[in-house]
């Protein structure tokens, strides 16, 4: 049975007289970031503020390993956001000893988001009095979740101001608004003014800024209108916003001086606490799923709390009256609206509606107006699943000794998946082959399995979906190497045209088994008897080992000392099937659907 001597893929390559210095990066952490764009501040996972992102150049001279301090080794790093061009490293990247830290969720700032880190590393090689120039980038995404069903609505720890028989405060000093948003970013407050119009929220000592979260007011801003304050969060969206109602009320006035007599009768007032509520629907104007209403209520005679009973109007199809609780005088009432799920609420097409309420309190009638309104999911509301696999400790091993741990990360959104389950495989004889009871979320490699290059996939099951990403290990230091070249370079367009890869393997920085001719589409001129052409034919679309008799040429009957064994992997990192053989092959560009990664065994 033949012995595999050395593997490669498909690679760039450049060979000059000089040393070949290469780099790779490691990372710490996955090259894909998830964020969840319905919680503010919004949630990043992994979460590069509290686990820093740490990329590590790993440097090769040949195959030796070179330092990255070590003498004649400069590094410097640079940033580009998505195909912009580069730019200089941001607060909160930092470089030391060659190693660049992130300590800051980069890809939250992003235009594109996608963000590239290049590695620019410099070797004056006191051998050969050269200095190498090589680079290395790596490239991390962002993945948001679906935003959900975009809402608005802002909550107060009170909603009156209360004055007593002299126009004196008494009770709270201040109301604390609080806006909390979904699916949007929070604009800016206001007000209504006398005029019914929307303005600014007057600059006060109380409020840093009128576009945060948080609002202070106080019953001596300029807000009020007959004692009635109006106030509003706006958000991104024009069309999502909530409103909020704060009133001055007054008890009664005293008899007048010299004039004695009981205190006279305060106002009648009912306060809401919840006056307006967006439903989550999915796109089709549907309710995405069952839920209730809390509508608080408490009355007032003056500033005193008096019992309320509430009458609730009629309800669209869809809302039912779950509760009815009576005010009494020391304890707010409450309606509760229970709302079906998949109802559209009186029709897909009806987007609001309002519901009367009639208050009796102190043998009086106030009619309230609760308004209901649809908020429609971008994409039915769920969460990306995100996996990958990666290699915490880099993905290289030396003349095939100790052992790397490969690992996963799966979050549906930014929550970690615990309940998948995991399948490891090994790409090994041109097709994937499940390794036996490798079957969690991490993989331990034997340095003994890497033969130059192998390659290795995991399959996360997750809520009967599998997800599946690979990887690649390899071994810098075995006694033979290679690398694979292509004439015609490893691209082509437009699905025309075809490359003729090829194989050279070193053992000790000595090419073996070298090409026995020359490769192109035209015989070599003035040939010498018993010359090898390696003949490359477009139209047949292969390559034919050709041999000059001293007349013509002729298909030789000769072959290379050892044994190239082709195979490939699509874009998604199945096998396929590749029967070329030989140190020489053709690739037509009809093999190549988008992308197409080959890899050739050398064997004796």
């Amino acid at each position: 049975m033949a012995t595999i001597l050395t593997s490669s893929q498909q690679t760039f390559v450049d060979i000059t007289d000089q040393r070949k210095l290469s780099a790779y990066i490691t990372s710490n952490l996955p090259k894909t970031q998830s964020e969840d764009p319905n919680v503010l501040p919004h949630k990043y996972a992994p979460d590069w503020t509290s686990n820093n992102l740490v990329l590590t150049p790993v440097l090769f001279l040949d195959q030796t390993s070179v330092s990255v301090t070590a003498s004649g080794v400069t590094i410097s790093w640079k940033r580009k956001d998505g195909v912009a061009s580069e730019t200089a490293l941001v607060t909160g990247e930092t470089v030391k000893n060659g190693v660049l830290s992130v300590s800051a969720n980069k890809l939250e700032k992003s235009t594109s988001g996608m963000i590239t880190y290049i590695c620019y590393i410099s070797y004056y090689d006191t051998e050969t009095k050269n200095t190498i120039n090589i680079t290395s980038d790596i490239t991390f995404t962002l993945v948001k979740n679906a935003a959900n069903a975009k809402l608005c609505y802002v909550t107060s720890d009170t909603y009156v101001f209360k004055y007593d028989t002299s126009s004196a405060l008494v009770g709270s000093a201040q109301a604390t608004l609080n806006a909390q948003v979904q699916g949007v970013t929070i604009s800016k407050w206001e007000y209504k003014n006398s005029g019914g119009t929307w303005a600014d929220y007057p600059n006060t000592q109380d409020n840093a800024t009128i576009t945060g979260g948080t609002l202070v007011v106080k019953p001596t801003h300029a807000i009020f209108n007959n004692n009635v304050a109006q106030i509003r969060v706006t958000t991104s969206d024009s069309d999502v916003y909530d409103t909020i109602t704060i009133s001055k009320i007054y008890d009664g006035a005293k008899g007048e001086a010299g004039k004695p007599g009981a205190s006279g009768t305060g106002g009648i007032s009912v306060v809401l606490g919840n006056e307006t509520q967006a439903i989550v629907c999915t796109p089709e104007g549907k309710t995405a799923s069952a839920t209730t209403i809390l509508i608080p209520f408490t009355g007032y005679v003056g500033i005193t709390q008096t019992a309320t009973t509430c009458s609730v109007g009629s309800l669209p199809t869809g809302i039912t009256l779950k509760t009815n609780t009576a005010a009494t005088t020391s304890s707010s009432g409450k309606i509760e609206f229970s709302v079906a799920a998949a109802s559209d609420l009186g029709g897909v097409g009806v987007l609001t509606g309002n519901i009367i309420l009639t208050f009796t309190i102190s043998g009086k009638n106030v009619t309230k107006i609760f308004t209901w309104t649809k908020s429609k999911a971008g994409n039915n509301g769920q969460s990306a699943v995100v996996f990958s696999v990666y290699a915490p400790n880099g993905t290289i091993v030396h003349n095939q000794s100790g052992s790397l741990t490969l690992a996963t990360s799966a979050y549906i959104g930014t929550t970690p998946i615990t309940n998948g389950t995991y399948q490891w495989a090994k790409f090994t004889g041109g097709s994937w082959k499940n390794i036996t009871n490798a079957t969690s979320s991490t993989l331990s490699v034997a340095g003994t399995d890497i033969i130059n290059i192998q390659s290795y996939r995991c399959t996360m099951t997750y809520l009967g979906k599998s997800y599946v990403d690979v990887i690649t290990i390899e071994d810098k230091s075995d006694p033979y190497v290679s690398e694979m070249l292509s004439i015609g370079g490893f691209t082509v367009k437009n699905n025309i045209g075809g490359l003729v890869p090829y194989v050279i393997v070193r053992t000790n920085q000595k090419e073996v088994d070298p090409l026995l001719g020359s490769i192109s589409e035209t015989a070599p001129s003035s040939p010498k008897s018993n010359d090898f052409w390696y003949k490359v034919d477009h139209s047949a679309k292969v390559v034919t080992l050709m041999k000059y008799n001293g007349t013509t040429w002729v298909n030789a009957t000769e072959k290379q000392k050892l044994t190239y064994t082709w195979y490939a992997q699509d874009k998604d990192g199945k096998a396929v099937s590749f029967s070329k053989t030989g140190k020489v092959i053709y690739l037509s560009a009809e093999d190549i659907v988008s992308l197409l990664t080959l890899q050739c065994d050398v064997s004796n």
